[in-house]
């Protein structure tokens, strides 16, 4: 990167204020962290610390990720970059009806738990994009968490236990918040639905998004908690009595986790709400490109 590169990545910088990663009041230690802020225009995030999805499934895994997505995961710069401003740009794009995307995970080394009497926070700065909903059908950028064991054997789904930091579909104004445990269908998380809800979420902001374990009520699992928040507003709480069941729900707040940030196009979640089911996305309006794009300044997971 030339000086004058460097330059104008670092006014841009300075002027949209980006978003630097500390520990939040409550915690003492950061457990892993990528503050994409800090890198430069144009680069990619860190193998070290992440790595690339791509194609439309896992080796040996369901085709389309197990939940009818039509989108090629892509490690391309045109999908996956860090921007001028400062963050990770994640961007679907169209290819004369080729879907292309980017999705990446946190590597095994950077695995973490939340430890018994504790408290863990996973948390993100990021935004959605501001497309009109009309140009968003279908498109559905995801913040995530899931257990370690999923790695190399995706059947252990939901068993392994999922935490949705911040999900949002079809360009609407709100992120969902899930959990999902237990076993499919139904159970005690409600498969494939899972427990939780929406809240609304301006798209176009970069909002500060988090969910916490919260183990400190001395060893009862059905009074452990996991919150969740949205620029620091509680907004909304699961406890072990809600779950009503001890193997999944500890599933979740004791087993080893690792992360994922990515966009899909299409595929389950999109489909169902949109228009309850009766429209299938992508539609033809679908558009894609930069603002549709999900963007993360940074990604941290905090321990007491």
């Amino acid at each position: 990167m030339g000086r004058a590169s460097l330059i104008f990545s670092a006014v841009a910088l300075f002027l949209t204020g980006a978003a630097a990663v500390s520990i939040p009041a409550g915690f003492s230690r950061i457990l892993f962290e990528d503050d994409f802020s800090r890198q430069p225009a144009g680069s990619q995030p860190s193998t070290a610390k992440w790595s690339y999805s791509v194609g439309t499934s896992y080796p040996g895994g369901p085709a389309n990720w197990g939940t009818h997505e039509i989108q090629s995961y892509t490690s391309s710069r045109d999908n996956l970059v860090i921007t001028p401003s400062g963050a990770l740009a994640i961007t679907p794009l169209n290819n004369g009806g080729r879907w292309t995307s980017a999705r990446i995970e946190s590597t095994p080394a950077n695995d973490f738990a939340c430890a018994a009497g504790g408290k863990l926070r996973i948390e993100a700065s990021l935004k959605f994009g501001k497309a009109p909903p009309s140009e968003q059908m279908g498109i559905w950028p995801s913040f995530w968490a899931i257990g370690s064991g999923f790695r190399g054997n995706t059947d252990r789904w939901p068993a392994v236990g999922e935490l949705d930091v911040a999900e949002s579909i079809n360009g609407q104004p709100t992120t969902w918040q899930m959990l999902h445990c237990g076993w499919t269908p139904g159970g005690p998380c409600n498969e494939f639905t899972g427990v939780g809800g929406s809240v609304p979420f301006s798209r176009g902001d970069f909002h500060t998004v988090a969910v916490e374990i919260d183990r400190t009520n001395g060893g009862d699992w059905r009074g452990e908690r996991l919150s969740w928040f949205v620029d620091g507003r509680l907004t909304s709480s699961v406890d072990g009595t809600r779950v009503h069941d001890e193997g999944a729900w500890t599933a979740v707040t004791r087993n080893s986790k690792f992360l994922i940030l990515n966009v899909a196009v299409g595929g389950d979640f999109p489909n169902n709400v949109a228009n309850d089911g009766r429209v299938w996305t992508p539609t033809p309006e679908t558009r894609g490109g930069p603002d549709s794009a999900m963007e993360v300044r940074y990604v941290a997971v905090f321990s007491t």
